[in-house]
């Protein structure tokens, strides 16, 4: 983990504007940032992240490339197209889902179970128990954990409660993260106990499955991590949290850490550029999530002159996040090389 070496020095400019032809250049700018993402021929992890991203900050437009990546060659990015297929409801990408129900890999199985149950058809949604409590597979139970989470069903949080007893400590958190997703009270505490008496990696996650529960009463939680927590990205992630409930405390800090670059020397299993890269990721998360438009140019010469693709493909997401929230909503980006699937 990273120390804290920047200061927070207030909030940033409230409602800066945002002329109409700004949004549309900078809708358009980012749209095209994640579209290259999902195209990234190198890393596999970057076109998974991509399809997320779409999925979050460009659905009406992103459709058409997540159902390209039901067929990418790498089970990932298939899982990850399934995962926000089912999540927006795509009934255009059914024949691609369902041709993952056949899938190699397991992870994409459960995937497209997931995007036909979200799709109407429950037919095989009972098998998604199965992978979780009992695949040999520790990672097709974290993805079965996940799905379970984003399908709305109060009910399957008595199971993820079995999970928790896995053996596998990221089945363990995701399933976690799951049940505070799906309202879970005693889930959403022992995450906040965590944030709260954790270090490093766990205080993190703890901080950004809290944030993505929206819920209120971790406001407070969040603020005195911004303002009191030992490192630099926990303090990014309470931010993010304060951003998805309206609140600006973090903008300074966030802006501040699009330009980090001064990572620890001796940590041995943390190369520096593996701690650039999350503080500056954790920064775009913290902008997209607060949407000030002020926060626009920073993020476009952060695309245009820092070549890692996960930081860039972060700050395309804030600017599309940015934009819909400036401008009350997604209006559909003109894109005429779109795939047609």
């Amino acid at each position: 983990m990273v120390a804290a070496a920047l200061a927070i020095a207030g909030c940033g400019p409230a409602g800066t504007p945002l002329s109409s032809a700004d949004a549309l250049t900078y809708r358009q700018r980012g749209f095209e940032c994640v579209k290259r993402g999902i195209q990234y021929p190198y890393l596999p992890s970057v076109r998974a992240q991509a399809v997320e991203a779409m999925q979050r900050a460009a659905p009406a437009d992103g459709m058409p490339w997540i159902r390209t990546a039901l067929a990418d060659e790498h089970p990932a990015v298939r899982f990850a197209a399934c995962v926000a297929a089912g999540t927006l409801k795509d009934t255009l990408a059914r024949e691609g889902v369902t041709r993952c129900l056949g899938d190699d890999n397991r992870s994409v199985r459960v995937g497209a179970l997931y995007a036909l149950h979200r799709l109407g058809d429950t037919r095989r949604s009972g098998e998604l128990p199965d992978y979780l409590l009992n695949h040999s597979d520790a990672a097709v139970r974290r993805n079965a954990a996940l799905v379970l989470g984003r399908m709305g069903e109060t009910g399957a949080i008595a199971l993820l409660a079995r999970a928790m007893r896995d053996a596998d400590e990221g089945v363990q958190l995701q399933a976690l993260e799951s049940m505070a997703l799906l309202g879970g009270r005693e889930a959403r505490q022992q995450l906040a106990l965590y944030a709260s008496s954790s270090a490093g990696d766990k205080e993190v996650f703890a901080l950004r499955a809290l944030a993505e529960t929206r819920d209120e009463r971790f406001k407070d939680t969040y603020r005195y991590k911004l303002s009191q927590a030992a490192f630099l990205e926990t303090k990014l992630a309470a931010a993010i949290g304060l951003g998805l409930l309206g609140q600006r405390d973090g903008y300074n800090l966030a802006m501040s850490a699009l330009e980090f670059n001064s990572p620890k020397t001796d940590a041995s299993d943390d190369p520096p550029e593996n701690q650039v890269r999350r503080v500056r990721q954790l920064a775009t998360f913290a902008l997209g999530a607060i949407g000030d438009a002020g926060a626009l140019p920073a993020l476009d010469r952060l695309i245009q002159t820092y070549d890692d693709p996960s930081v860039q493909l972060a700050a395309g997401k804030a600017m599309l996040e940015i934009v819909v929230k400036r401008t009350g909503g997604w209006r559909a980006v003109a894109t005429s090389d779109a795939p047609r699937r």
